[in-house]
Order: structure tokens, then C-alpha cells, then sequence
């Protein structure tokens, strides 16, 4: 068996709640390989984005562990897990997150110069608005586009930094039906066309079966469906 990209062993996360805790997650085992697509459904509030916070070492757990490409990051100081992060993930959210004062061509860039992927990035990035459909936005802000066409700018931005595994989070929530199929369609063939692992954070039924994998997520447990 080939060594997983991303491996969840026993996490575990609880939340303060008056005088008592919360259980979100209770012992989540999850394994990404290479060119994997995943799905993790479940309720609002069941912990799901708590779940793929974790995989991508953006908050730690309060037990178990996280694996990249083998390697246990559990703990890390953030420094050096954004380092990793960097070489390993791209994230996809619900809510685009581009910077409104900047133009389209320089959000996507934006990526590339965090996680320290420079070498042509600017050609990379043009090339990216060109697959996804946006190189005659390139010099437009992000207030002159429609939701559909921010959230392609963020699977560029995403894409820019050449991720082994894409976490995406709810990422047509904001969507109506017609623009979320044809973001999924774009999410789907780009992720194929580069062996890029999907792992997919949704109350979409429809785009869940889509995946090779799916899980729901349901009192802090994760189940394969």
C-alpha cells in the first residue's frame, strides 16, 4: 500500500461549552492517497470544517495525530506547518476570501508568493485564469465579479502553489445551482488532469457521489457511506 498523502489517526477535538465540553470529533481515522476524491458530508455544525481544519494543520487536535506524506505533524509550531502546508495543500473555502484591493491576475499570484512558489509564477497564474476561464478579468477587482467567478479566482489561487491534495470547503455554498456544477466540473477536471487529491467538504449529495470516497460525519464520528 502506497504511503498516504494526508492520514488522520484517532483525532480528536472538543470545544469549552459553558461549564463542560463540546465533542466534535471523537477518534477520526482518514487516509488521502495520491489522486484520491473524497467526500465528507454531514449536519451544519457537525464539525465538518473542524475536520478538514485539522487535516490542513490549520488548528491541532486534542488527541490523536496528523500525518503528512508519512511524517507526523501533530504539534508543530506554525511556522514550520505553514512551510509544509505550502508544499502539500491548497484550500478552497465557501467564501472566496480575495483581497479586494488587488486585481484578479495579483490575488492569484498572492498564492504562489505565501506559500514561496515564485519561479514564473506570474505565468503559471496566467495560465491558471486561462483554464478556469477568467484571462480577460486578469486586471479586473474582485467586486466587478460574480460569486461564480471569485470562487474561480480562488481555485486558481488555490491551484498556483502545484498542491498534492486540494481541501475544499463548501466551495459552491455560495452558489446557485447551475454555477455550482460548473465549479464542480472545473474543481473535479483540474484536480484529474494534475493527480491532485479532492477532498470535499459538502451538503451536496449529488456532488458527494461524485467522489471515489465518501464519509459522513455524524456525533463526532466518521463513517464511510
Amino acid at each position: 500500500m502506497s504511503s498516504p498523502l494526508i492520514e488522520a489517526q484517532g483525532l480528536a477535538r472538543r470545544f469549552q461549552s459553558g461549564d463542560g465540553f463540546l465533542e466534535v470529533l471523537k477518534n477520526v481515522d482518514l487516509r488521502i492517497e495520491t489522486g484520491d476524491t473524497v467526500s465528507i458530508q454531514g449536519e451544519s455544525g457537525c464539525g465538518k470544517s473542524t475536520l478538514l481544519n485539522l487535516l490542513a494543520g490549520l488548528d491541532q487536535p486534542d488527541a490523536g495525530k496528523l500525518l503528512w506524506e508519512s511524517s507526523a505533524v501533530t504539534g508543530f509550531p506554525n511556522d514550520q506547518l505553514a512551510i509544509r502546508r505550502a508544499r502539500l495543500i491548497g484550500m478552497v473555502f465557501q467564501s472566496y476570501y480575495l483581497v479586494p484591493e488587488i486585481r484578479i491576475l495579483e490575488n492569484v499570484m498572492l498564492g504562489g508568493r505565501i506559500a514561496g512558489k515564485t519561479d514564473n509564477l506570474e505565468e503559471r497564474s496566467n495560465v491558471l485564469l486561462e483554464r478556469v476561464g477568467l484571462a480577460d478579468r486578469r486586471k479586473s477587482l474582485p467586486a466587478t465579479l460574480s460569486g461564480g467567478e471569485r470562487q474561480r479566482v480562488a481555485i486558481a489561487r488555490a491551484m498556483v502553489t502545484m498542491p498534492k491534495a486540494l481541501l475544499a470547503d463548501e466551495p459552491t455554498g455560495n452558489l446557485d445551482e447551475a454555477t455550482g456544477d460548473s465549479i464542480m466540473d472545473m474543481l473535479q477536471e483540474l484536480c484529474d488532469e494534475e493527480g491532485i487529491a479532492l477532498v470535499l467538504v459538502t451538503h451536496n449529495s449529488v456532488y458527494a457521489a461524485r467522489m471515489s470516497h465518501s464519509w459522513n460525519l455524524r456525533q463526532g464520528i466518521l463513517e464511510p457511506v
